[in-house]
């Protein structure tokens, strides 16, 4: 799974939080809900810095709980 910067289409779900959009093809959507959820979040070790996408936060994306921001959803 990754995370790219794209216009989005027509079919993609959209997610606001704290004031991001993210989008998500419809396939993606499916298999975030499969694993339990996403989260985001920035890594700064020294040397391996930057963004991880992970699977299976326990979050429910466009439910209002949680949220990108604690981890919730992408």
């Amino acid at each position: 799974m990754g995370m790219a910067l794209d216009e989005p289409k027509d079919d993609d779900q959209r997610i606001d939080e704290n004031d991001m959009t993210f989008v998500m093809a419809p396939d993606v959507e499916t298999i975030v809900k499969q694993n339990g959820g996403l989260s985001i979040d920035y890594v700064d070790d020294g040397y391996r810095k930057g963004y991880t996408v992970n699977l299976g936060s326990g979050g429910d994306c466009g439910s209002g709980g949680g949220g990108c921001g604690s981890g919730g959803c992408g």
